[in-house]
Parts: C-alpha cells; sequence; structure tokens
C-alpha cells in the first residue's frame, strides 16, 4: 500500500496534469478562436473606386463588403462627363484602406448645369444681347424686320425669341432673336434724259434695284437714253425697291 507521503504526490502530479491540459486548452481556444475573430474585427477593407456608377450601384458594391454609402452632396457637372445620379467623387478616395462599417461620402452628378430661358421679347437689342450673354448662353443671329413706320414704338426692341420663355436650356445654347427695324424711306432720284449706263449708277447708289428696261423708238434722241421711270420721280421708297426705265432706241429700217 502506498503511504501517505505517496498519495500527496500523486494528488499533486494529477492537480498538474489538470492545470497542464487547461492551459492548453484555452492557449487553442485563443490561438483558433478568439484571436481570429479579434483580427478580422479590424482587418482593414480597401475602398473600391465609385466614380462612374450611378449611386443605387455604388450602394451594393459597398453592401457587399461591409461598408455604408452617404450622399454627401448633389452638383451640377460643368464638364459634362457625368450623367445624373452617377457619382462623381468619393471620400475616402479609392484605394485607401478602412474598418468595416466605415461610411464612404459621395458626391453625385445632377448633370449639365440648365437655366431657364428669360423673356427678351420688349428688350432692346443691346439689353438682349447683354442678358444672353450674361448667362452663358450664346447669340447665334439677329435677324431684323422692318417697320412699316417710322413712329413704331417697338423699334430698336425684341419681338421674338427662338427659345420659348421658362424653357430649361443648357450653358452655351445657341439663341436667336428678331429685331424690329426703323423704315427707311427713299426718294426716287430722276434718271429721265441721263443714258441707260450712268442711270444704273444713279440707282444703284440710292439703294434700290434696277427693275424691268422697256425699249421703245424715238429718233430724236440717242439710243439708250432714259425716256420714262417708275415709281415716278420724288416718291418715297424702301430700300431694295425695283426701278423701272423706258429706254430709247433707234427705229428699225426696213
Amino acid at each position: 500500500m502506498l503511504n501517505l507521503k505517496e498519495l500527496n504526490w500523486i494528488k499533486i502530479a494529477k492537480t498538474l496534469i489538470v492545470m497542464f491540459i487547461s492551459l492548453f486548452i484555452f492557449y487553442l481556444l485563443i490561438d483558433q478562436v478568439i484571436m481570429p475573430a479579434y483580427t478580422r474585427h479590424g482587418q482593414a477593407i480597401e475602398v473600391p473606386d465609385l466614380t462612374n456608377l450611378m449611386y443605387e450601384d455604388a450602394r451594393e458594391v459597398l453592401s457587399r463588403i461591409d461598408l455604408q454609402i452617404v450622399e454627401e452632396m448633389k452638383k451640377f457637372d460643368t464638364s459634362n462627363e457625368f450623367p445624373i445620379g452617377v457619382v462623381m467623387a468619393q471620400n475616402p478616395k479609392p484605394g485607401s484602406t478602412v474598418k468595416k462599417s466605415r461610411r464612404i461620402y459621395v458626391i453625385v452628378s445632377k448633370g449639365e448645369p440648365t437655366i431657364e430661358m428669360p423673356k427678351l421679347i420688349g428688350e432692346s437689342e443691346r439689353n438682349a444681347i447683354f442678358i444672353i450673354k450674361n448667362l452663358g448662353l450664346v447669340l447665334r443671329e439677329v435677324y431684323y424686320v422692318t417697320s412699316d413706320t417710322s413712329n413704331n414704338p417697338h423699334i430698336g426692341k425684341v419681338i421674338n425669341q427662338s427659345i420659348p420663355v421658362g424653357r430649361e436650356v443648357k450653358i452655351g445654347t445657341l439663341v436667336d432673336i428678331i429685331v424690329i427695324s426703323e423704315a427707311r424711306q427713299f426718294i426716287v432720284p430722276d434718271v429721265i434724259g441721263r443714258n441707260l449706263m450712268d442711270a444704273k449708277k444713279v440707282i444703284i447708289q440710292a439703294g434700290l434695284t434696277i427693275g424691268e428696261i422697256y425699249y421703245q423708238d424715238d429718233p430724236d434722241l440717242l439710243p439708250e437714253t432714259v425716256i420714262d421711270q417708275t415709281p415716278k420721280v420724288d416718291e418715297k421708297v424702301s430700300r431694295g425697291d425695283t426701278l423701272h426705265l423706258w429706254v430709247s432706241k433707234l427705229p428699225d429700217k426696213r
């Protein structure tokens, strides 16, 4: 039989073995379970590039890797590179490393800047041109319509515009305007008695147009002398109106 001293040593040995096994199990628990879990919890995640993705698509990409998306603001795209609803920029930047559940802030495109087409009708030509350029629009053409009377109160003002008032247009849009101009009156010159060549010069210099030329026999005048004209001398006409002439010629000899 074992004596008391030997029994005590056996008890101590058993206690040491139990402690060793307990410590070993504890070590395995830390090494295989606790530490991996802790490491994964603080593990760095690389931020993907979200630019040029639709906002909802960017949200889906981040949700797959346990990151959150936050729309920081919407912004007009003056470069015309990003359609409406597309991510223009992000913070943190692509390639950065962050922890799980980190928020990624994005700026979303509102598309190209637009403005409301202003009312140009009733403005003077000068003011209308200033308004167009000041808003970032482009004046393409100014068309002029001559007034029927010289005392028209709308002379010099815009009477029509190519884009309706209130329509949303992009910066740089081309705009045409129609302006009513003063009716300029011209006095019909007297070319009767002049030779045809001189008469044509006088008519052109007067701002008129040479019309039909009718020849008629007149033995008393040199050939190609102006006999008559219409409109008559001193009548009032507008620029470009036509002047018809009757010119002499020698009678046919038979």
